[in-house]
């Protein structure tokens, strides 16, 4: 996964540091999703949804913006673009 340690006691405590560089309300959101899905933040290829493969219409596709949280209409995950 990119850590230079198998010390799992490490790993997790670089996972906390990260998670308080996150925004509180948003690590929350995610904590939620991930509960009911594996993959709780995926992403938008070409208008559709790669968590549940719902397409999406244009007009919600400009409203969502490339550096703000995003959810799916459809299933609630996070989304990121990619262009």
């Amino acid at each position: 996964m990119g850590f230079k340690t198998a010390d799992e006691a490490a790993i997790n405590a670089e996972i906390e540091n990260l998670k308080r560089e996150i925004d509180p309300p948003l690590l929350r959101r995610f904590e939620k999703i991930a509960g009911k899905y594996d993959r709780p933040l995926v992403p938008i290829r070409k208008g559709v949804c790669y968590g549940c493969f719902v397409r999406f219409p244009t007009a919600r596709l400009a409203e969502i913006a490339e550096n703000q949280p995003a959810t799916c209409d459809n299933c609630g995950r996070l989304l990121y673009r990619i262009t």
